[in-house]
C-alpha cells in the first residue's frame, strides 16, 4: 500500500537525484578537460571518464556519493591548475611584449600519489 509506494518514489527521487548529481558532474568533467587540458591528455581523460562513469552508473548510494567525492576532487584541482597555467601563459604573453620572459614556471597538471598508497593490480595496470 502506501508504505510501500512511498518507498518505491523516495527510492526513485534518489536515484533521480544521483542520475542528476552524475550527469552534471560528467559534462563537468569533459568541459574542464577541453577547456584546460591539451589534445593529447584530453582523449584518455575523456575516454577513462566515459569508462569510469559507465562502470558506476548503477552503483549503491555510499559507493555513489564517494565517487562523487572523489571526482569532485579531481575536477577541483584541473580547474585549479587550468586556471594557474592560464594565468601564466598570459603573464608569459605580457613579459613577451615588454622584452622581459616573465619568469613564467611551467604548469603540470595532476598530483603525486602518497608512497604507502596500496593499489590494486587493475589501479596498477591503469
Amino acid at each position: 500500500g502506501f508504505v510501500g509506494g512511498a518507498i518505491v518514489n523516495i527510492s526513485f527521487s534518489i536515484s533521480q537525484t544521483m542520475s542528476n548529481r552524475a550527469l552534471t558532474l560528467y559534462r563537468s568533467l569533459l568541459r574542464a578537460h577541453k577547456r584546460y587540458l591539451p589534445a593529447e591528455m584530453r582523449g584518455l581523460g575523456d575516454t577513462y571518464i566515459k569508462a569510469e562513469f559507465r562502470l558506476h552508473k548503477k552503483a549503491e548510494a555510499e559507493q555513489a556519493a564517494q565517487f562523487f567525492v572523489e571526482w569532485d576532487k579531481y575536477l577541483d584541482q584541473l580547474v585549479s591548475q587550468g586556471e594557474q597555467k592560464r594565468n601564466q601563459e598570459t603573464l608569459a604573453a605580457v613579459g613577451s611584449l615588454d622584452g622581459n620572459d616573465g619568469g613564467a614556471t611551467l604548469t603540470t597538471f595532476g598530483k603525486d600519489l602518497p608512497s604507502d598508497l596500496e593499489l590494486s593490480e587493475e589501479q596498477q595496470a591503469q
